[in-house]
């Protein structure tokens, strides 16, 4: 017998300034959790099979360049070196204005 694979939801603030006035609402995802997964892995599955509209910024993968740096349940960290093993919240970081979803601007600081 095939063991069942787990997953896990996802709640992601999603935000577009070009839309409904730039309103942030949350959306959830439900995702398989394969051991080893990463927020920026979680991230990646969701926007090729589940959502193509989910902006995030991805690029070094392994924690040098600091851009996926985001809040996951309230903390700040890098998304490509965050594991998952559970349920997840992930906002844009806080004190940048907001691009679109999980994506700041790093040069315009707000608040």
């Amino acid at each position: 017998m095939a063991k069942e694979m787990q997953s896990v939801t996802v709640k992601v603030l999603r935000q577009d300034p070009m839309v409904n006035g730039g309103k942030p609402e949350y959306q959830s995802y439900s995702v398989p959790l394969e051991q080893g997964a990463t927020v920026l892995s979680i991230l990646r599955y969701i926007s090729e099979n589940v959502d193509r509209t989910l902006s995030y910024y991805r690029s070094c993968r392994i924690g040098k360049c600091a851009g996926c740096k985001m809040r996951v349940n309230g903390k700040t960290c890098l998304a490509c070196t965050t594991a998952v093993t559970g349920d997840i919240t992930v906002e844009p970081l806080k004190g940048y204005e907001v691009i679109k979803d999980l994506v700041v601007d790093m040069n315009r600081r707000v608040g």
